[in-house]
């Protein structure tokens, strides 16, 4: 793919992942399964190890299977907190998991900030949000925190027969914008799919969030465009372009920003930008040397968190 020639394009699409990108998942479920173990010793009774015991099973099983389609998703996730809590304790296994339930949705909750970032980026770009996941799992995320209202498309993988990395995902979004794939800008934290999904997609831009223990040691393939710490650095970024893009077109002309020179040397409107740097290749705003994620899907299901 032509790098230069993508770096070139206007984006007036942005492509965000879900979990472990623009919502905490991994994170929020780690902080909510240590509060349900303290409850369970503080309000229950129930030794410390036993109760640490049974939160890591329930996370380690939730992660690996987080739906089963043969079951409703309470009906599942209630009997993963049987099976985690035995024979000796399953008797409060409802009532762990309505706790977990509702804690779960307190930690994945946007924060303001990041609620206004959306709000703002709204206003010039299209937004769409493609994730892999079951279904149920998805929508009920989707639902419980309320940001549908932010995008303008959704694309789940569990309600199609594609997932990231398969370049059809990617482009089911853009058809359902209205762009063309080199319009836009995907941003997420896994290389194996989100990146490398993008690359083969033709997406324009790529953005790859680095996992929160940092950069890995080598460098990742393929090479993201950008490489942020935190999906609040898109905005910076996409900013930093713009300007990019005015001043190379205003030092072009030699004339003053009024003689419009900006919009033939390919700098924003109100609806699109160039984001500038990404000619010729990787220019991620870290100098950090990174390498892809290892997956722990498990095959045949979806993880929830991809």
């Amino acid at each position: 793919m032509d790098r230069v020639r993508t770096a070139r394009s206007r984006i007036s699409a942005i492509l965000f992942d879900l979990d472990n990108t623009l919502i905490e998942t991994r994170k929020a479920d780690t902080i909510t399964c240590q509060k349900i173990s303290e409850i369970m010793t503080r309000e229950m009774d129930i030794p410390v190890l036993d109760a640490k015991k049974a939160c890591d099973t329930f996370l380690r099983r939730f992660r690996r299977c987080p739906e089963n389609p043969r079951m409703q998703l309470d009906e599942w996730r209630l009997l993963l907190w049987i099976e985690a809590l035995g024979e000796e304790y399953e008797d409060v296994a409802e009532v762990i998991y309505l706790k977990w339930r509702k804690l779960r949705y307190r930690h994945l909750a946007l924060s303001e900030t990041k609620l206004n970032m959306l709000r703002s980026l709204h206003k010039q770009y299209q937004l769409a949000l493609v994730s892999n996941g079951p279904s149920h799992s998805q929508w009920e995320k989707i639902r419980e925190l309320k940001i549908a209202e932010h995008f303008d498309t959704i694309v789940v993988s569990g309600d199609l027969k594609w997932e990231k990395p398969q370049p059809e995902i990617f482009h089911r979004a853009c058809t359902k914008l209205g762009v063309e794939p080199f319009e836009c800008l995907m941003i997420g934290d896994k290389i194996e799919t989100d990146i490398m999904g993008g690359f083969q997609a033709e997406i324009g831009i790529t953005m790859w969030v680095l996992p929160p223990e940092g950069a890995p040691a080598e460098k990742p393939y393929p090479p993201p465009d950008f490489i942020v710490a935190d999906v609040m650095e898109l905005p910076g970024i996409l900013q930093s372009g713009k300007e990019k893009a005015r001043s190379k077109g205003l030092r072009a002309s030699g004339k003053s920003s009024s003689s419009g020179a900006c919009s033939t040397s390919g700098a924003s409107s109100s609806t699109s930008s160039t984001v500038a740097g990404a000619v010729g290749g990787s220019t991620a705003t870290s100098s950090s040397t990174v390498t892809p994620a290892t997956s722990t899907k498990v095959p045949g299901q979806a993880a929830e968190e991809d």
